[in-house]
C-alpha cells in the first residue's frame, strides 16, 4: 500500500477526501491527517508517508512553507497540492520543489483518481523490481528460520544497491523497509505476542529520519535486520525442535499471566521430566530460569513504555 498524508485546516475537506476516493481500490491508504504544517511535519517524522496531500493556505505554518521543508529531507514523499482557483498562480510557486500535480477545489472524485494513478505509476517504477526480487524473499525466509545464511544474502543485497541504485535513496530505502516490515508482519502473525516483550517495529525510523546518507541507511538496515534475527534467537523462536518452539510461544502468549511448568507440558502433550530434559537439551537453560528471564523482560518493558 502507498500511504498517504492529508493536511488541511478545515475538517470537512478532510472528512470529503477519505470519504470521497476509494484509496485501496487504488492501492494507497491514508496514514494519518493534519490542520497545519508544523503538525504534519511531526507526522512525518513519526509516520511512513509517500504522498502528501496538502492545502496551501493553513494557519500557523501555510502549504508552502511546509512543501518547503519537504523539499530539504534526503528522503521526501511525492507532494499534491489542494488549492481554490484564487490561490493558483500563488500555488504555482510551489512547482520548483517538486510538485506532483494539483487539485482544485470544489474536489472532483475523477480529478483525484487521475492523479492517484499517475503516482501509483511513477512509485512502482522505483519500487516493484526490488520488490519482486527473488533475493529479497531468500533474505525474508532465511531470517524468519533464523538460518545464518540470511546474513550472506544480506550482503548479496547491500552489494546490488550499490552497485545498481547510485543516487536513489528513495529506492534503496523502500526495498529495505519492504524486507524488514515483510519479516516482522510474519512474525507478528506467528508469535502474537512477541511485541509485549520488544519494539518489533523499530525498523520504521529508517524511513522517518531525513539525514540518512547511503552508509547511514545501509548501516541502519543491517543492524535491524540483525536485531530482529537475534530476537527470534534469543526466545528460542527458533526453527529447530518444534516442541520447544512451542512452549517458548506459550510463555510468551502467557506472559501476563502465572506460568507453571506442569501448565506447559500439560499443553505439549508430554511429561514433566521429559520436557525439562527436552528444553534443556536444546536451550542449555532450564525452563524456570526462560520464564524469569521473559518476565523481568516483560516487566522493564512496561517500564520504559511509562516513561
Amino acid at each position: 500500500m502507498i500511504n498517504v498524508q492529508i493536511v488541511d485546516d478545515e475538517p470537512i475537506v478532510r472528512i470529503g477526501l477519505k470519504k470521497l476516493i476509494p484509496w485501496e481500490k487504488y492501492g494507497f491508504q491514508i496514514v494519518c491527517e493534519a490542520q497545519n504544517g508544523v503538525e504534519a511535519l511531526e507526522q512525518l517524522d513519526n509516520n511512513i508517508i509517500d504522498v502528501v496531500i496538502t492545502d496551501i493556505e493553513m494557519p500557523i505554518m501555510d502549504g508552502i512553507e511546509y512543501i518547503k521543508r519537504i523539499y530539504g529531507r534526503k528522503i521526501k514523499p511525492l507532494v499534491v497540492i489542494l488549492t481554490a482557483y484564487a490561490e493558483f498562480e500563488y500555488a504555482k510557486t510551489a512547482i520548483d520543489y517538486g510538485v506532483k500535480g494539483y487539485i482544485l477545489k470544489p474536489i472532483i472524485e475523477s480529478q483525484i483518481c487521475e492523479i492517484l494513478e499517475d503516482i501509483k505509476q511513477e512509485l512502482t517504477i522505483t519500487v516493484e523490481p526490488t520488490f519482486t526480487s527473488e533475493l529479497d524473499n531468500k533474505l525474508i525466509d532465511a531470517v524468519l528460520l533464523t538460518d545464518h545464511e540470511a546474513f550472506t544474502i544480506m550482503d548479496r543485497i547491500i552489494d546490488e544497491e550499490n552497485k545498481y541504485r547510485e543516487g536513489d535513496l528513495n529506492g534503496t530505502c523502500f526495498r529495505f523497509v519492504y524486507i524488514l516490515e515483510t519479516i516482522i508482519n510474519n512474525i507478528k502473525k506467528k508469535y502474537n505476542n512477541l511485541d509485549k516483550l520488544e519494539r518489533l517495529d523499530a525498523y520504521l525510523n529508517i524511513k522517518s529520519k531525513q539525514l540518512l546518507t547511503r552508509a547511514e541507511l545501509i548501516s541502519e538496515f543491517q543492524q535491524e535486520l540483525s536485531r530482529i534475527f537475534n530476537l527470534l534467537e534469543k526466545y528460542y523462536l527458533i526453527d529447530k525442535n518444534n516442541l520447544v518452539r512451542q512452549a517458548c510461544n506459550y510463555v510468551i502468549d502467557h506472559i501476563d499471566e502465572r506460568i507453571s511448568l506442569i501448565e506447559v507440558s500439560d499443553y505439549l502433550g508430554i511429561s514433566k521430566n521429559y520436557f525439562c530434559s527436552l528444553f534443556k537439551q536444546e536451550t542449555k537453560e532450564s525452563f524456570l530460569n526462560y520464564v524469569t528471564i521473559l518476565k523481568m523482560q516483560r516487566a522493564k518493558y512496561l517500564l520504559k513504555e511509562k516513561t
